[in-house]
């Protein structure tokens, strides 16, 4: 028995020695895959670019938000980088922007990969303030943009001047022998968008205000008209009031709007905001109002009575609050403060709207700096900006099916386009003058 015992266990151990030489070898054989270490030690982020493209940058796990920032920038080549922002929903369907300043693994729940979208974040009150060409062209492709899926509120006949210069940029002077009455129909341009409006877009491109108009020129005439709808550069938030029912809360360069659908029931302006709180879902506005005093009329401002309105909203969730509250510390310090000092990811801009107890703030630079301190507070911006090396940012947009055409090309050039108000006045025709018969026509809306 002791025998069979002692030849069984040192055949078991002659078994596992000769398993593991044969282990051995082989796995000091096989060379460090390069690829695989750099999977375990880098993340994917992909962001979709404002032309639709998306862009993958792989990064450390450990890097923080600014690093990704530098990177879509420098990719292509943006200049004026303080109107801009990479968004991202969190797990609770809330808009949030990557804060610069924090680890991009601590802010997303979902990932690698983890998905942005490029983004203007502060909309610039007098777009020609705007230095850079490109700058200017992001502008114009987010509004088109957020016109297009009725994200920013349009009137038609705006939309029709804004859609003509869309098309004045991309394709030039209008040329009826190259493009047809359903030209218009291979683009989106409104939300409430039909044949009417397409033919009357045609109408607009068409006319002389608009002929010799080059790309830069239509973009700069295009923001010029889209800064005057009152909307532009409002971020919105859905709240509750006190009494049921639903409102948006909107932060402007000048304030806090509220709206009760599309129509503007009240503005709170920055400066007369006192106190700006959240706790769970519920968010606190404290406003100012200066009562005057009836007995004396001629009574200093400082001796004026003030009184405090208390404004309570209610959100979703709380991350939707805390998320409005930062947004809203951020359009404070970005539009109403003048700080200057030296640009860095540690500096802190002190804003009355801060929540005690808060680590948050605000890193970065303000409009003020951004317009009147260029020269001083630069991302190593070259003195010669044409020897940026930029890939072309100037892309064609969408194009869809067109419309069914109940005619032949030739007749369409000799039949008249009814416009809005159901008026002959515009026609493609042959023999008039550049093929197209222009009336007197006001383009001013």
């Amino acid at each position: 028995m002791a025998t069979n015992f002692l030849r069984t266990l040192s055949q078991r151990l002659t078994k596992s020695k000769n398993r593991s030489q044969h282990q051995q070898p082989r796995s000091s054989s096989i060379p460090r895959n390069k690829e695989t270490s750099v999977r375990h030690s880098h993340c994917q982020c992909r962001v979709q670019l404002l032309d639709n493209s998306d862009l993958n940058i792989l990064i450390g796990k450990a890097a923080m938000g600014q690093e990704l920032y530098q990177r879509v920038f420098a990719h292509i080549g943006l200049i004026e980088r303080d109107y801009f922002g990479l968004q991202f929903i969190d797990h609770m369907q809330v808009r949030q922007w990557l804060d610069p300043a924090k680890r991009i693994r601590k802010q997303l729940p979902f990932g690698p990969p983890y998905n942005f979208r490029l983004r203007v974040k502060f909309f610039s009150n007098d777009p020609v303030n705007l230095k850079d060409e490109l700058t200017r062209y992001l502008f114009f492709v987010q509004l088109r943009q957020d016109i297009q899926t009725g994200f920013l509120d349009c009137p038609p006949e705006v939309a029709i001047y804004l859609a003509a210069l869309g098309l004045q940029s991309e394709f030039g002077d209008f040329n009826p022998h190259t493009y047809s009455s359903t030209f218009a129909s291979e683009f989106r341009f409104h939300p409430l968008q039909n044949e009417q409006m397409e033919l009357a877009i045609l109408r607009q491109w068409a006319d002389k205000q608009l002929e010799g108009m080059n790309p830069c020129r239509a973009e700069a005439a295009f923001l010029d008209k889209a800064r005057k709808l009152p909307l532009y550069g409002v971020d919105l938030h859905n709240v509750q009031g006190r009494d049921g029912c639903e409102y948006r809360l909107g932060l402007s360069p000048q304030g806090m709007l509220v709206l009760d659908g599309r129509q503007k029931i009240g503005l709170f302006l920055w400066e007369k905001v006192q106190r700006l709180d959240f706790r769970g879902r519920r968010l606190t506005l404290v406003v100012e109002e200066e009562i005057q005093n009836s007995k004396n009329s001629q009574e200093s401002p400082q001796q004026q009575l003030v009184h405090l309105h208390t404004f309570i909203f209610q959100t979703n969730s709380s991350r939707a609050a805390k998320n409005l509250w930062k947004c809203a510390i951020e359009f404070h310090t970005f539009f109403r403060l003048k700080f200057i000092g030296n640009n860095g990811m540690n500096r802190k801009i002190f804003s009355p709207l801060f929540r005690l107890g808060s680590t948050f703030r605000y890193r970065g630079r303000t409009e003020y700096e951004a317009i009147n301190k260029n020269n001083e507070l630069q991302y190593q911006q070259p003195k010669n900006l044409n020897l940026i090396e930029r890939p072309p940012f100037r892309r064609p947009s969408r194009r869809y099916p067109p419309r069914q055409q109940q005619q032949k090309k030739e007749e369409i050039l000799k039949s008249p386009v009814k416009s809005l108000d159901g008026g002959n006045n515009f026609y493609f025709n042959n023999n008039t003058q550049n093929g197209i018969k222009r009336p007197a026509m006001s383009t001013e809306l």
